[in-house]
Formats: C-alpha cells, sequence, structure tokens
C-alpha cells in the first residue's frame, strides 16, 4: 500500500514546522537570557507563533487536498473534536479564575489545541 501525495506533503510540512518551532524556541531561550533587546524579542516571539501558525496552516491544507471522502470527514471529526475539547478546557479554566479558585489560566491555546488534536486522532478513528 503507498502512501497518498497528499500524505507525503502533509508530512514534509509539519516536519518543517515542528523543525522550525524547535529552533526559534531553542534558540529564542538562549538569547532571551542572554539579554535580547526589545526588537529582538518580538521578531523571536512573531517567528515561533509562526511555526505554530503553520503547523495549522499544514492541517488546513491537508484537510482542502485529501481526495479521499472518508478520510477527510475523519480529520474533519478530529479537528471539530479537538476545538471542542480546547473551547471547554478554556472555558473550564476561565471561571475558576472568575472565581478566584485560580490565579491564571493556560495561555497557549494553540499548543493545546494541538495536543487535544493528537488525542482526538484514535477517539475519532477507534469510533468509526
Amino acid at each position: 500500500m503507498t502512501t497518498p501525495a497528499y500524505m507525503k506533503r502533509y508530512f514534509w510540512r509539519i516536519s518543517l514546522f515542528m523543525l522550525g518551532y524547535i529552533a526559534v524556541l531553542s534558540a529564542g531561550i538562549v538569547l532571551r537570557d542572554g539579554g535580547l533587546a526589545l526588537p529582538g524579542k518580538v521578531a523571536l516571539a512573531l517567528l515561533t507563533a509562526a511555526m505554530i501558525c503553520g503547523v495549522f496552516w499544514a492541517i488546513s491544507r491537508l484537510l482542502i487536498e485529501c481526495d479521499d471522502e472518508y478520510q477527510r470527514l475523519l480529520w474533519v471529526k478530529q479537528t471539530l473534536l479537538a476545538t471542542g475539547a480546547t473551547l471547554g478546557i478554556a472555558t473550564c479554566w476561565e471561571f475558576l479564575r472568575v472565581y478566584e479558585v485560580l490565579a491564571e489560566g493556560p495561555g497557549f491555546y494553540g499548543v493545546i489545541w494541538l495536543a487535544c488534536w493528537g488525542i482526538a486522532a484514535p477517539i475519532v478513528r477507534l469510533r468509526e
């Protein structure tokens, strides 16, 4: 069985963005501790965020390019489940803040969504 072309493209896109994320984040931590000026901090923050946004773009391209309707359905279900879980986590956490149970909430909702997207994959595929 051969891997579909859309999956190969997805693999390369995800790999490049995740390697970029690791490189930029690692460099950013080292440079931040070395006394980086404000414009450099802004550039590193935006570049790090761009890598995560690139992952979102790669996932959207996967949904667009997938030529197997059943697989696309599973990807869409996975995406909806991850989005719902992330919104549920964010909502619960924010109400815990409102009632002063917690002082702060999670700040990296994009990363939480990516984790939920990964967790949703086997759930969606086991139910089918």
